[in-house]
């Protein structure tokens, strides 16, 4: 089983890190790919190093993704059209997509890919609007079958232990 989780310049430390450590935790191979160079920096200043590039990655070998949020991280994700064809090609595969805080709404609703899920996010109107299409949830963390959403980082462990609950697995603490 194998897991990429996402990283760009403006991600949310917590969001990403958090499920990279427990998914190891639980024995999991989880990569974490950069969309911005080897050494991305958050959105709290945190510089973080790669275990790959987003150009240099093969998605088809991946069992699942997870978009951690963070503004402008979420962004830089959408706009990156390797990722969101690989997100695309996941989901049809009806492999594990997750995205927790800003990432449902601006990651996968606005690029037309969760329309008519169930989902969560970060509970600011622009991004509840953002979910055009969708069911909105107002649960710290939603499962609607392959696809796995969080509120922000007050549910990133949360969040975490749903994907490893997803995958049958269980961190060791």
């Amino acid at each position: 089983m194998k897991i990429a989780v996402l990283f760009a310049c403006g991600t949310e430390e917590i969001e990403a890190l958090t499920p990279v450590d427990v998914l190891r935790r639980a024995g999991v191979d989880c990569d974490l790919i950069s969309v911005n160079g080897e050494f991305p920096k958050g959105s709290h200043a945190i510089t973080v190093k790669a275990d790959a590039v987003v150009e240099d990655v093969d998605f088809s070998k991946y069992d699942g993704l997870v978009i951690p949020g963070g503004v402008p991280g979420a962004t830089n994700i959408a706009n990156n059209k390797k990722v969101i064809d690989a997100i695309k090609q996941m989901l049809n595969d009806g492999k594990l997509v997750c995205a927790i805080c800003a990432s449902p709404a601006v990651v996968l609703a606005n690029n037309g890919l969760i329309s008519g899920r169930k989902v969560t996010c970060y509970p600011a109107e622009v991004f509840v609007k953002m979910l055009n299409g969708c069911v909105f949830s107002d649960k710290n963390v939603e499962i609607d079958g392959n696809l796995i959403t969080a509120n922000g980082p007050k549910s990133a462990m949360e969040f975490s232990i749903a994907i490893c609950n997803y995958l049958g697995v269980t961190p060791n603490f």
